[in-house]
């Protein structure tokens, strides 16, 4: 009995806590949604070993106008996730894995 009134009484309040908790629930939602992954364009003509891991090599502001999806001898640029670094998506890659992650290639320089 106690329980029933409690819940008459306080119907309201207990309404607002659950509507509020369902609209903070589809903001955060949303805030996930709206996180964009970054492109970086490779931007040097270094191609020695282990180069197109070097992030000093790359930029997002820059972009080439020369890329294409053949002829694989320099990247054209990588799409890093939301929450990832240029760093640790390119980590240890030896040129040629740089290669098969980037999208379209440039000629030689």
């Amino acid at each position: 009995m106690k329980f029933n009134q409690f819940l008459k009484i306080n119907a309201v309040a207990i309404a607002a806590i659950m509507f509020t908790g369902a609209t903070m629930s589809f903001k955060v939602i949303e805030k996930k949604e709206k996180a964009v992954a970054q492109t970086f364009y490779y931007i040097s003509n270094d191609m020695t070993a282990n180069a197109f891991r070097d992030v000093s090599h790359w930029s997002t502001s820059t972009i080439p106008t020369d890329c294409s999806p053949e002829e694989p001898v320099r990247p054209c640029k990588v799409t890093v996730p939301d929450g990832s670094t240029l760093s640790a998506v390119l980590g240890s890659k030896t040129n040629s894995e740089v290669l098969a992650i980037s999208e379209g290639y440039r000629p030689e320089p």
